[in-house]
């Protein structure tokens, strides 16, 4: 991924933001040099490094060793099979793989009382996970190249418009997301989400129209920006970012409804590194230190302080109006992850004929 070159491009400079002081001994973590915490590399993992892991380390000298080598999916593999000692302390995922993680029983149960996490008793209600905490949200909807596309999408089953041949950016299986292609394909067929059927119907369809699978989001980006895609699917906060290398690229929240994305933390299960897996856990949530996602990726932050942190124009981007939150569409997640199997094998047959 070349979310380095991206950062730079865009002229960002991240510096560790300030944290609030510690209010309990030092004494009480566990006596460990570092942890280890599984995540995403690039532009995410620098700026993971630079702020969040950079201010855990000043407020209690624990270095923080990244583990970027791993996919989402890997990275739950990984915890499981290391069991009883993982070789990790905390992973970070985004929801759609949580109720993965959960089944396979590799994430801690948060304690929400516990003295080292304060910041989880200002989370916003919604995103209450007992075994996830949710750092950064934005909600899923359609992008588009405003030259382009003359005629411009307001709804799911616009992607399936055939002048977009060749020319769709879709997330791969392997994607946090990749699997939600099924469920907006049920959707765009006038379907519920959870018409399975009716949501890989659609894909083979997609699949004739030989999209542009991607990997990873800086993909799904760079495709837009350099016009390589017309259309495609995108988070809302990134579409600002594609649009602040001068792409021509539009977001749009989809009639039949956008999906909402979060994106956290889980503690190993098993860590023997428990107090201080906790304490960073803590400063994902604080609100100071969440300001640095909406900096960059226009990412709104779980805590309901870090808002009130943020200038009025990056407010605006991470905020989305009440009728919006009021239409997205309802995921069934533990469905999607007990089939997941099943979905990876039936979608590789689908796009792979």
């Amino acid at each position: 991924m070349r979310r380095r070159e991206w950062l730079k491009a865009g002229g960002v400079a991240l510096a560790a933001p300030l944290i609030a002081p510690l209010t309990w001994p030092r004494d009480a973590f566990a006596k460990t040099d570092q942890i280890v915490v599984m995540t995403w590399g690039g532009q995410w993992g620098d700026a993971m490094r630079d702020n969040v892991d950079a201010a855990y380390t000043k407020a209690t000298g624990i270095k923080v060793v990244q583990d970027r080598g791993a996919s989402p999916v890997q990275r739950i593999t990984k915890v499981k099979v290391s069991e009883p000692n993982p070789t990790a302390d905390c992973f970070q995922v985004a929801d759609g793989l949580v109720p993965l993680a959960i089944k396979q029983g590799v994430c801690e149960k948060i304690d929400r009382n516990s003295p080292r996490m304060p910041n989880l008793r200002n989370m916003i209600p919604t995103f209450w996970n007992d075994y996830w905490v949710p750092q950064i949200f934005s909600v899923i909807g359609i992008v588009y190249n405003t030259k382009l596309v003359k005629n411009p999408p307001t709804g799911w089953a616009d992607l399936w418009r055939p002048e977009f041949k060749g020319r769709i950016v879709l997330p791969e299986i392997s994607h946090s997301i990749g699997s939600y292609i099924v469920p907006i394909g049920a959707v765009a067929a006038g379907r519920p989400p959870s018409d399975e059927e009716a949501g890989f119907a659609m894909l083979k369809k997609m699949a004739d129209l030989r999209p542009i699978w991607a990997k990873d989001t800086d993909t799904m980006m760079n495709s837009m920006r350099t016009g390589d895609a017309m259309i495609g699917i995108l988070y809302k906060s990134q579409t600002y970012t594609v649009k602040g290398y001068g792409a021509p690229v539009e977001w749009v929240y989809p009639k039949e409804g956008g999906i909402a994305y979060t994106s956290g933390t889980c503690i190993a299960k098993g860590t023997k590194n428990l107090d201080a897996a906790e304490e960073y856990i803590n400063v994902t949530m604080d609100p100071n230190v969440q300001t640095f996602a909406a900096k960059i990726y226009n990412y709104g932050g779980t805590n309901k302080d870090t808002i009130s942190k943020l200038p009025p124009e990056l407010q605006e981007r991470v905020k989305f109006p009440q009728d919006q939150l009021d239409h997205l569409i309802k995921l069934d997640l533990g469905m999607m992850t007990d089939k997941r199997a099943e979905w990876v094998e039936r979608w590789n047959r689908a796009v792979s004929g």
